[in-house]
Parts: structure tokens; C-alpha cells; sequence
């Protein structure tokens, strides 16, 4: 009897641990949605590992692992909890795919499959971050800038404020390169001299810096120039995304 008794408690035992190696870690909270545009149910949020859709709230929590997706005339922006801005456009998807802001080094990873998406971390609380996001044809990395990116076949990045390094896919989760730490300010290389759009393949990390722009094809040739700040400046998306960050400005 006391055997069969211990052998029933160690069963017990036995599924009691199993049921909590089988309930997943909860995500954690990355930020905040803080602003929305659209009809009811035009921007969605489905969890990790959920497949149901849930339309966004404002004021609601953005968690680890989210997919958000905005439809036609919508657009949403979300305040991650160190301060980072990120403004989702119209028919975009946006992907949260590792995010930690507690550590040191705080380090985002994130995906834009298709769509506008438009980001600054010019406000965010100090510190060292390694923010990375993955562009169908290139993976765009930052630290403390403002900048944009459009994605559908190729891949546009445009620098407003800051510098941005754009690497090839292969880039994906490497560490971005590092910029010197503190002394005097560093003079930052202007852009490369491609002999002739999309002749060069990007294979290594591009610098680029306020009003230059890199433009990534799907065969991963790449062409860095500077642009119109002043037409770019009457593009419908750019002027809304500049009066929000004058009014954030602290």
C-alpha cells in the first residue's frame, strides 16, 4: 500500500509538472498604443502564438511577440516603454519579434513585411541600444535617431535626424557595428560613390545620415544618395509624422 501510495503522489507530482512546462511564458509589456487613426476594427493586433485578431485600443498594451496590421486610410502609433516612438501607416504590418528593454543594453527586433513605418528614438531614456528592423530585401539598425522606412519590393530608408546603418539580410540578429562611446563628436563618413545605381550588392553595413537615403532591391543591389529634404518634406505621411514629433518634443 505504501508503495502504490508514493507511486500515485510521484504521478501527481509527475503531471503537475508537466501542465507547467506546458503553459508558456507570458510576454512582456513593450509599450503603449498612444495613438490611433482609422474606422473601427482597420488596425489589428494578433498575440504570439494566437491566430484570432483583436482590433487595437488606445491606451492598450503592446506586448512581446504582437503583430500589428493597419488597413487602407489608418495608421497607429505606439510609445515603447523607454521612450521609442513607432508609427505604423496604412496598409502596413509590423512585426514585435524579440523585444527587451529591462536588460543594459536595451535591444529591439522587429519586422516591417510590407507597408510605412516611421521611427524615433531621438527621446528615448539614455542608455545603449541595439534596435534592428527587418525589411523585406535589408534589416535597418539604429540607436538614438529618426528615420523611415518603406518596404514592398525594395527597401527605402530615409534618415531625418541621426545616422542609421542598413545591412544585408544576412545581418539579421548580428550586432549592429558600434559607433565610438563618448570623447568629441565623430565626423561621419558621407555616402559611397556607387559607380551607377544598383551596380554594387549590399553584402556589409552602410552608414547613412540625415537627408541621405538607401534604396535596397530584391536582387540586393543597393543605390545611396542624398534627397529632396524640401519635396520630401510635402509628402503627406512625412509632414504628419513631423507635427507629431514637435509635439512630443520635451
Amino acid at each position: 500500500m505504501r508503495g502504490s501510495c508514493n507511486y500515485s503522489r510521484r504521478g501527481r507530482m509527475t503531471g503537475v509538472l508537466l501542465i507547467l512546462l506546458a503553459v508558456p511564458a507570458l510576454a512582456e509589456k513593450v509599450g503603449t498604443v498612444t495613438f490611433l487613426l482609422g474606422a473601427a476594427g482597420d488596425i489589428q493586433i494578433q498575440s504570439a502564438g494566437k491566430t484570432a485578431w483583436t482590433p487595437a485600443k488606445l491606451k492598450g498594451s503592446v506586448m512581446d511577440g504582437d503583430l500589428i496590421q493597419t488597413r487602407v486610410e489608418s495608421r497607429c502609433e505606439i510609445t515603447l516603454t523607454d521612450g521609442t516612438v513607432i508609427r505604423i501607416g496604412e496598409n502596413s504590418s509590423f512585426h514585435f519579434v524579440d523585444v527587451n528593454l529591462k536588460t543594459r543594453v536595451r535591444t529591439l527586433r522587429a519586422e516591417l513585411p510590407a507597408g510605412d513605418a516611421w521611427i524615433n528614438a531621438a527621446n528615448a531614456k539614455p542608455g545603449q541600444k541595439e534596435f534592428q528592423l527587418k525589411a523585406p530585401t535589408a534589416v535597418c539598425a539604429i540607436r538614438g535617431t529618426i528615420y523611415r522606412v518603406a518596404a514592398d519590393s525594395t527597401t527605402t530608408c530615409k534618415v531625418y535626424d541621426g545616422q542609421v546603418s542598413v545591412g544585408p539580410l544576412s545581418a539579421w540578429s548580428v550586432k549592429m557595428p558600434r559607433s565610438p562611446q563618448g570623447g568629441a563628436p565623430q565626423q561621419v563618413p558621407g555616402p559611397t560613390q556607387v559607380p551607377g545605381p544598383y551596380q554594387v550588392t549590399l553584402e556589409e553595413w552602410q552608414q547613412i545620415v540625415r537627408g541621405q537615403q538607401i534604396v535596397v532591391r530584391q536582387d540586393g543591389k543597393f543605390a545611396k544618395s542624398a534627397f529632396d529634404e524640401k519635396a520630401d518634406a510635402a509628402n503627406e505621411w512625412v509632414k504628419w509624422n513631423k507635427q507629431q514629433d514637435a509635439k512630443a518634443k520635451p
